[in-house]
């Protein structure tokens, strides 16, 4: 695994929580669909979902290990 500065990856977090809440956006600007084309319109966001529940949960063991 590859070991990354606690800074860059906050900047990461907060850059995953950005692109999120424009994805948000988004669908509330368009309406929820339904169906399959529910599914196409959550999945684009779905990456960054993941990825900053991973920064964050990085970010707070590696704040609870420091302690």
């Amino acid at each position: 695994m590859i070991k990354i500065n606690l800074k860059i990856q906050f900047l990461l977090f907060i850059t995953c929580l950005f692109f999120i809440g424009l994805g948000i956006n988004n669908i509330l600007t368009d309406g929820f669909k339904s169906g399959v084309n529910l599914f196409y319109q959550i999945s684009p966001i779905m990456p960054f979902v993941f990825s900053a529940f991973i920064f964050g949960n990085n970010i707070y063991s590696k704040k609870a290990s420091q302690k």
